[in-house]
């Protein structure tokens, strides 16, 4: 997989041409496009250029795989929004991609247990996604979950991985050799 940051011009307008250049590099490279990811940027997103990314990330694939990031605006202290959640994985699902679930204040304040039965739900509802682990070093609500959550996600049949950014070696092993043992097919990102 490959992350494609959102090119803005000078004006502030999307580089869509620049865009659409990348996906299809990145496609040709025989890399997975992902999309409405990038830590810092997807927060400042309009709605609806995440929607045209979709749609123009939907058209170049052509049936490819492709992720792509769902983000739910929320702030301190807001319950889970599992409408949201599901809404924004909806979306992408809708689009012919694989939702990541991004981190959501509401997601944050959920105990490790709630945070996987949560992502368990959404999955029975939408299908296939992706997990997203992201150290509060890059975001203030994000969150690095214990082994054992880790593992209940990997139980989770319609996640198919999971993104890790802690910045850890050790826990990026730990994640590798539970992998390992558990499920082979499940990606470690």
């Amino acid at each position: 997989m490959s992350a494609i940051l959102l090119p803005v011009g000078e004006s502030g307008d999307v580089d869509w041409a620049g865009f659409e250049a990348h996906v299809s590099r990145t496609l040709s490279a025989g890399l997975t496009p992902a999309v409405n990811m990038d830590t810092g940027y997807v927060q400042i997103l309009d709605p609806a250029v995440s929607t045209e990314v979709l749609v123009r990330t939907e058209s170049l694939c052509e049936g490819s795989r492709f992720v792509a990031g769902a983000f739910v605006r929320d702030s301190p202290g807001d319950p889970f929004a599992h409408d949201g959640h599901r809404s924004a994985a909806a979306e992408i699902v809708q689009h012919g991609g694989t939702p990541v679930v991004f981190p959501s204040w509401g997601l944050h304040e959920l105990s490790e247990g709630e945070w996987v039965d949560v992502q368990a739900d959404l999955g029975a509802e939408v299908g296939e996604f992706v997990g997203f682990e992201l150290g509060t070093m890059f975001v203030p609500n994000g969150r690095i979950v214990g082994l054992d959550a880790y593992a209940r996600l990997m139980d989770v049949p319609q996640c198919i991985g999971a993104k890790h950014s802690s910045l850890s070696r050790r826990l990026e092993w730990d994640r590798l050799a539970l992998r390992d043992e558990r499920r082979p097919d499940f990606m470690v990102l």
